[in-house]
Formats: structure tokens, sequence, C-alpha cells
């Protein structure tokens, strides 16, 4: 699926500054640390979230949003598609909510995303954040 992209979502993410990454795999080659060191090196703040995991890409790594200290930009999402719901759910009974949550390729769940968006959030999903401010970057 082609998610369409606001232009509000899309200058929200170009104004961005901080992202969580939930979860964050310690695999160099995977698309999530791939993400985090994408977006160190453009000079953002990256909150990695794991529940094991205690650093990765020189940061410490939280076993829950909830426990991320500071307000961040983006929440991005690289978690099976069936645990969307309980994901979502999280997000609801944080303290923090972020502006935008950005699911990754291969996630979509439409009841959600429609959740997400009654509840103000600016929600994307199916989508690579990476790729898509890359190619935002270029224009």
């Amino acid at each position: 699926m082609d998610m369409e992209i606001s232009p509000e979502i899309c200058a929200k993410v170009m104004s961005s500054t901080s992202v969580a990454i939930w979860p964050i795999d310690e695999n160099p080659l995977s698309e999530s640390f791939q993400t985090a060191r994408y977006f160190q090196d453009q000079g953002w703040r990256v909150y990695p979230v794991h529940d094991w995991i205690d650093r990765i890409c020189d940061e410490l790594c939280y076993r829950d949003i909830r426990l991320i200290p500071d307000d961040y930009d983006i929440l991005a999402l690289f978690i099976h598609p069936d645990k969307l719901a309980e994901v979502v759910n999280s997000i609801f009974n944080a303290d923090y909510i972020p502006p935008v949550v950005w699911a990754h390729t291969g996630i979509l769940d439409l009841e959600q995303l429609d959740r997400l968006r009654e509840a103000g959030i600016m929600a994307v999903m199916d989508r690579n954040l990476m790729e898509t401010h890359k190619e935002w970057c270029r224009l």
C-alpha cells in the first residue's frame, strides 16, 4: 500500500530533531539499527528502545517508551505487525505521546492507524522513515 503523507507530516518530520526507535536491533545490518545511525548522522537525538539491550549506537537503551526521560518528535516502530494494537495501547498509556508515530514497511493496521489519527497523532504506516527522509532531503 502506498501511504499518502500529508504536507503537515512532511513538515513535522523535516523539522524534527529526535526519534525513539522501538525495538532497535543490535545487528548493524538491520533496518532499525541503520535508521538509528542515519538519524544520528543527521544530528538527531536517538532514543533506542529494547527490553534487554543496555546500550546501542552509543546510546542508553530504554526498556519501554514510558522510561524515555525526554520528549521526542517521532516514534519509529519496527515491531511485528501482530503487536501493533498492543503498542498503540502502550502509546496511549504513556505520560508523553509523540506527535508522529511512524510504522516501518510491512507494518499496517488501518484500525490502529485510525485510532492514532483520531487522537491527533500524525501517523504513517507501511513506509520506510529513513528512505522517506532521504528522499525529502533531496527535494
